[in-house]
């Protein structure tokens, strides 16, 4: 008898080669405020799209411009510098968490 192994769904991300391309592409600075890595220490692999919503491409942000942009707290000037407008934002940033409501039971 056999049995079958299926590996768990891992969220796919892009290779250490691919994601120095990026970054290289936006001269290892944030995409919106344009700080260097150097600075901020650590530039993340942010989706455009969100991984919710079935995104697969990435832009570099330093930690702060990650969460303004996971929380809709981007202006207008802000999203040109990546390319989006208000209404495409709102298409493409993560989908809203339901609020706890703090019962364990």
């Amino acid at each position: 008898m056999f049995i079958l192994w299926e590996e768990p769904k891992r969220n796919k991300s892009i290779g250490k080669s691919e994601w120095e391309i990026v970054k290289k592409q936006w001269k290892n600075r944030c995409a919106v405020c344009s700080k260097t890595e150097k600075s901020v220490g650590i530039l993340h692999k942010a989706h455009i799209k969100a991984r919710s919503k079935g995104g697969s491409q990435y832009i570099p942000l330093c930690p702060t411009c990650h969460y303004r942009y996971d929380h809709h707290q981007l202006n207008s000037t802000e999203l040109s510098r990546i390319g989006l407008t208000k209404e495409q934002y709102k298409r493409v940033t993560p989908r809203k968490k339901k609020k706890e409501t703090g019962f364990l039971w």
